[in-house]
């Protein structure tokens, strides 16, 4: 189904396939305000720490929230977030109904990005045809502690990025205009500058394009959407139809960008007896990967594992099958599965990555894909956060 909304304020006369956030944005002091994905160094309390240490009492996205190495929930913490979303007031500056064309740099490479809001009537978490798909299996034990922050918030802050699939590279205008942020991001993440789209034709003619490409697809916060979406169905209903919170601000990206990089998340089992878990899986040892294999490495070896005739089209569903039951660790950095895999009573196993090219058509065949079966690019070059809107009336 297309995204059928009427736009505020002084787009309210087109009927749109995006919908045109107010954008909120600091004043100044970008580089303590801009803060990674909440759900990025999980297991690194030193890189909050540092990150605590740079802002200090500055305004901050990092007040607004709640990194998830720091879960379960505390409910003085999320207090403190609510509170500190109604202080922030004099620090923001509106900018009205807008979207941000963003440009990334790190790792050597740039990709480029648009900041707008979606319609959450338009989005379904369960993997059905809906216009926006998540791309992977929603835990739908990780939402609530989500909507209860999104409940009382509010403004809204995302990590979300949705993939279009626009091989021509026709939805993106060339900007000239000066940038309204342009700044370096902090622990290593690169450079960003954002360009402020407000221009009534071109927002009109980017949404018709997004509409004539097809669907979309949810890459990076799926589960945030998901609460985002969890918390619009308690309140529709109770709220009027164009309530701001029936919209999710995300960043549209491009998947041939060629910034955009699709990295494999290995898997590291512990507790285990590695060679008599090996044993459960109908393939043979090699000594390289080549065809439908997974790499694996233990104290006192490593190899390859080869299916001549795997039951599944990807190799992330042949391990999970096997290791779901086992306790596993997720790990971007080959580098620690090597040496996690290394110590007694554990074995890590190398996946490899998938292929953008062949991501939408993927997806179209097969739905959802298991959960952690792909990550756009390494942890410092997931989405800071930056822009802000409010989600109250």
């Amino acid at each position: 189904m297309i995204i059928e909304i009427f736009i505020s304020s002084l787009y309210s006369s087109l009927i749109m396939t995006l919908h045109v956030p107010r954008i909120l944005l600091p004043k100044d002091n970008w580089e303590k305000w801009a803060v990674i994905a909440c759900d990025q160094h999980t297991q690194d309390r030193e890189y909050w720490k540092r990150v605590e240490e740079f802002v200090g009492n500055t305004p901050s996205t990092l007040r607004l929230i709640y990194p998830e190495i720091y879960l379960p929930l505390d409910e003085n913490r999320v207090n403190n977030i609510h509170k500190c979303m109604g202080d922030y007031k004099n620090v923001l500056v509106d900018h009205g109904p807008c979207f941000i064309l963003v440009k990334r740099s790190v790792s050597g490479r740039e990709r480029s990005g648009l900041v707008v809001a979606v319609d959450l009537e338009d989005y379904e978490f369960d993997g059905s045809d809906s216009f926006i798909r998540p791309t992977e299996k929603t835990i739908k034990a990780r939402l609530p502690a989500r909507v209860k922050i999104r409940e009382a918030a509010e403004i809204e802050l995302s990590h979300v990025l949705v993939l279009y699939d626009d091989s021509d590279f026709s939805v993106l205008p060339e900007i000239t205009a000066d940038p309204v942020y342009d700044f370096d991001l902090m622990e290593d993440g690169g450079h960003i500058t954002g360009y402020k789209i407000s221009d009534e034709k071109t927002i009109k003619e980017i949404s018709d394009k997004i509409r004539a490409l097809g669907f979309l697809l949810v890459g990076d916060g799926n589960h945030s959407l998901a609460a985002a979406k969890s918390f619009w169905e308690q309140i529709k209903g109770t709220v009027p139809d164009d309530h701001p919170a029936r919209y999710a601000m995300v960043e549209l990206v491009n998947i041939h960008d060629p910034g955009l990089i699709f990295e494999p998340i290995h898997r590291v089992v512990k507790g285990v007896e590695p060679e008599e878990l090996l044993k459960r899986f109908d393939a043979r040892v090699a000594e390289s990967q080549a065809g439908h294999s997974i790499g694996f490495i233990t104290k006192d070896r490593s190899g390859a594992l080869i299916f001549d005739r795997p039951r599944y089209d990807l190799e992330v569903e042949t391990l999970d099958e096997i290791i779901d039951e086992y306790s596993v660790e997720y790990e971007h950095d080959p580098e620690i599965v090597k040496k996690l895999g290394k110590e007694p009573g554990n074995i890590g196993f190398f996946l490899p990555a998938l292929k953008k090219s062949e991501f939408f058509s993927l997806i179209e065949k097969k739905g959802v894909l298991p959960k952690k079966s792909f990550s756009l690019g390494e942890e410092k070059e997931k989405r800071y956060y930056i822009e802000a809107r409010k989600i109250i009336q």
